[in-house]
This record gives structure tokens, sequence and C-alpha cells, in this order.
């Protein structure tokens, strides 16, 4: 990947009040050919952040720019980007060889140009035999795959994309998932998309910049953030998570000592500024803690160790959740993989559970902001990027 700034937001806010910022301060780089989801709960930031981005919404502070030019004064038809909503947004009285046609139609392509993009573009989507249908004669799939290509078909320098596969099954999810990481693939597309699905953003993107509270708390690959999560939102967002409660009885730049409330002394990975005598909380993934003893997994001096008792059992075809409570007010998970080779504990049991020190990290709680700013729900029509030619004032 090139230039990491060929979209570049710059101390980008947006508030409708002036006083409460549904955005603060963002400062985001996209780099070109990347795929980028904005992921959070709703209300966050994210959808705006988009809306800004694609000129629905314009930022009541700072610049956004793409491959250096600003885009803040630009309407959305001048702004040379794709966009694919949820709902779709196809016009039902027109074939879909017009469907998809029709961002040309608008900037004046000819006919015979029109004629050729809009074959590569169904061929690219794996639908040339459904030109001459209308959309209602689509499954929710074809819909959305026909939407996708309307969004490429004028070859745009990054496609935007708010909640596109939120109206689909979870069969219908999965393909389209893997159906949009291969255009994105095989077309080195720039990819900005919005998501609360954290499984979602986790498959199909190069980078997740994760939101709450209209600030990006953290922006690193899939797996850095779930394994290095950097405060306690991130971690209970993103993924399953165990999160225990404790007192930091000592730390320093790279381990912390966690008091529980049980009286369990837990040693783990932290970021930077913890102190003693700070509250904190422990992360630590159901799937890297095991019963010990069970196939020969063994504690020893590079483990932490805690006495739980066993509440409920609960079968999940590959694997049996442990449900188990650690002293009078924490529960802990355990993910029990079902090999059918060991002995699972009966309910009721006391048992101890172990995990490596550095299988876990110590975070610092977040303290929530009063008064969050209400995120508009309703998209605009995609007809405003669409239905000017190009060079329109």
């Amino acid at each position: 990947m090139s230039d990491p700034s060929f979209i570049s937001f710059a101390g980008v806010s947006k508030s409708y009040d002036g006083t409460h910022y549904v955005v603060e301060d963002l400062n985001l780089d996209v780099r070109k050919g990347e795929f980028l989801s904005l992921l959070g709960p709703s209300g966050s930031g994210k959808t705006t952040t988009l809306m800004m981005l694609a000129g629905f919404e314009s930022p009541t502070q700072g610049e956004i720019r793409l491959d250096g030019r600003r885009l803040d004064d630009k309407p959305p038809h001048q702004r040379d980007i794709g966009m694919v909503f949820q709902n779709y947004a196809l016009f039902p009285h027109l074939t879909i060889a017009e469907n998809v046609a029709f961002p040309l139609s608008v900037r004046r392509v000819s006919r015979a140009e029109q004629k050729t993009r809009v074959k590569r573009a169904l061929d690219m989507i794996e639908l040339p035999h459904l030109a001459n249908r209308r959309p209602a004669q689509l499954s929710g799939g074809q819909q959305q795959r026909v939407a996708l290509a309307r969004a490429l078909v004028f070859e745009p320098s990054v496609v935007l994309m708010d909640e596109p596969l939120g109206a689909l099954d979870k069969r219908l999810r999965e393909t389209m998932q893997y159906e949009i990481m291969r255009l994105h693939r095989e077309l080195a597309l720039t990819i900005v998309y919005v998501t609360h699905d954290q499984a979602e953003a986790l498959t199909m993107s190069d980078r997740v910049a994760v939101f709450s509270d209209g600030r990006i708390q953290q922006a690193a690959t899939p797996s850095e953030l779930y394994e290095n999560a950097q405060n306690a939102f991130v971690a209970n967002f993103v993924g399953e998570n165990n999160g225990l409660i404790g007192r930091v009885v000592g730390a320093n730049d790279e381990w912390a000592t966690l008091a529980l409330s049980d009286g369990s002394v837990i040693r783990g990975r932290c970021e930077h500024g913890l102190r003693a005598g700070d509250e904190a909380m422990l992360a630590l993934r159901p799937e890297r803690a095991h019963i010990a003893g069970a196939q020969g997994m063994h504690a020893d001096e590079h483990s932490n160790v805690v006495r739980a008792r066993v509440e409920e059992l609960v079968y999940c075809g590959d694997h049996h959740r442990v449900h188990l409570k650690l002293g009078p007010r924490d529960a802990l998970v355990v993910k029990v993989p079902n090999t059918q080779r060991h002995a699972l504990p009966q309910a009721g049991s006391t048992i101890d559970i172990a995990w490596r020190h550095d299988d876990c990290k110590i975070l610092a709680m977040m303290a929530p902001k009063s008064a969050p700013a209400i995120e508009p729900t309703t998209p605009p029509s995609p007809s405003l990027i669409s239905t000017a030619p190009a060079g329109a004032n």
C-alpha cells in the first residue's frame, strides 16, 4: 500500500446543536487500497463519519481530504465516491442493467461505453443472466450484488458501505462478505465500511477503527484489536471477553498485578499509566483459559490460577461453555473444545482455572462521557450521489 493518507480526517468534529458532539476531534488516515471498517455501537459516530466523507453531512470543524484534495466544500456527486446502502436503493421500474447503468448515464457516458461497463460490472458480480429482470424478481443477496455493481460501475476512487449486509440472513450475509472481500482484492478497491457487527469487521477488514462516544478508541488490524486491546471498551466490544474488575496492587511499563474481589491475585500484560490503587479490568478471552489438570494442562510459574465454582455447562457443538462463579460477584466463562477425550466438570463442583500471564491484559477503566449527542439513523437518498453529472454545480 502506498500513501498512508489517501483519505485523511484532520481534527474533524460534528455537532448538531453546537454543544454536544456526535464526532469529536477525529484524526484518521486511510491508505489507498485499504479495507477499513468503522465499528461501534449505535450512536457512536461511525455513520456520521461515513456521511461526512460521502458529503451528506458537513464537518463542524476540521478537514477531510481525498488524495490530497479537500472534500469539505464539494457536493456528493463531485467526490468520485461510490456508495452502498443497507436497503439496496435500487429503482424498481428499471431493469438490473438500467440500474447499474444509471450512474453512467447521469455522467453523460456514451451508450456504447455504458453497455461495455455494465456488462463488465454484471460479470464481476456473476449476474449477467439477470440483466433484463427487475429488482423485485431478485433475492436479497442478488439485489445487494446489483447495488454493489452500481457503486463500482463508474470506477470511483473510494467505495463507502453503510451496514450493507444488515438486511440479509446469516448464510447470505457470509456469502456476501466473501464476495465483497473478493472484489476488494481483485479490483484493489479502497473501501470504508460501517458495521456494528464485530465478527464481520474482524473477518473482512485490513484495519478496524473502533468508535465509542464520538471518538476512535483504537484503530488497528483485527488481530491486534483482539489480542492487544488498548482499553476496557475495546476488549469488551471486540470479541468475547471475561472482564473481571479488581484493584491494581503493582505495575510497571509492561506488567501489572491485580487483586480480584475474591482475593485472587492475577498477573498480566498492561498499558502504560496504570498505578497501584487504580481500579482496572482483567481482559481474558474464554478460549485462553483452561481447566487445570484437564488433558494434561497444568499450571506453572507463568500461569494465573483461580478457584471457581461450576454454575452451568452449555453444549455448543464444537465446544462446551463452562460458566463459573469466582467469589461473590465475578463470573467467568471458559471454552472447552469438544474433543471427547476428557471428562467435563460437574455443575456445583469447585475446580481450578488457569491461564498464562501473557494471555491476559489488565486495562484501565473508561469513564463514560456525559450527555452523548444523538447520531442520525436515517440515511440520505443515494440519488444525491449518482443523479447529478460529475461536473454539475
